[in-house]
């Protein structure tokens, strides 16, 4: 069954909005591309993103929250 109405529509793209409007980066990794070596950003059109995660199971992109985590916290 077709919708007019997708999640997409209605809360992905909102919140996108949203976290632009406060200044975050944002990125579409619908198309993303699964490695070691994350891309600083999306790749040429049509070839995807690299977030550097190994799987979609990789919820938590942990070199960058260490790296976050070190660099708000350089006593630790």
């Amino acid at each position: 069954m077709h919708h007019a109405y997708t999640e997409d529509q209605l809360i992905e793209q909102p919140a996108i909005g949203l976290f632009d409007a406060l200044g975050w980066q944002t990125v579409s990794a619908a198309e993303e591309i699964f490695g070691t070596n994350p891309h600083p950003g999306p790749l040429p059109k049509g070839e995807g993103v690299s977030l550097g995660r190994l799987a979609k199971t990789e919820a938590i992109l942990t070199r960058r929250l260490r790296a976050a985590l070190e660099k708000l916290n350089p006593s630790l």
